[in-house]
């Protein structure tokens, strides 16, 4: 049982949570990229409050080349402009640094986003084939990996997404 996917099955996959989000009215857009190489990614943004201020809260999803999986990319503007940095962010999604002794369930770092060249949080995708592993989520071929996936990461970060997503 393989946990990773290609480019092609990854693009398959967020093209049908895209087609999904339109039909549940959710707000995921489709992003190509370069038609000729096919990259794409998928974008959500949405706002709220949060603090007594309003917030924009950007989601990507983003096929990794190196680790062959989706990996998440976030950004959290305040309504001055200013990005989240790195404590605000632990605490927006109530994550905890843990003791050396322990391993992080997720790690969400800093890195240049991949194809905007800017500064994004992104949750590592190290252990997203271990993960997918450890619950048999890749195992059934007929169920889009990078769904499977995304409900996974969004739980763990206490994002909703809409059960109607796994239904046919």
């Amino acid at each position: 049982m393989s946990s990773t996917l290609s480019r092609s099955v990854f693009n398959r996959e967020i093209r049908e949570i895209y087609s999904k989000s339109l039909t549940l009215g959710d707000n995921w857009t489709l992003i190509v990229v370069d038609q000729n190489q096919d990259i794409n990614y998928l974008e959500k943004s949405i706002q709220q409050l949060y603090l007594n201020e309003i917030i924009t809260l950007i989601y990507h999803i983003i096929y990794s080349e190196s680790f062959s999986v989706p990996v998440l990319y976030i950004n959290i503007f305040k309504s001055n402009g200013s990005v989240f940095k790195y404590d605000e962010i632990y605490k927006f999604f109530s994550l905890k640094e843990l003791d050396s002794d322990q391993e992080p369930i997720l790690i969400l770092t800093q890195q240049e986003h991949p194809i905007l060249f800017k500064p994004f949080y992104y949750m590592h995708p190290c252990m997203t084939s271990h993960w997918m592993n450890q619950t048999k989520l890749g195992s059934d071929e007929s169920f889009n990996f990078t769904l499977k996936w995304l409900s996974f990461v969004f739980s763990a970060l206490r994002i909703p997404i809409d059960i109607k997503y796994a239904l046919n």
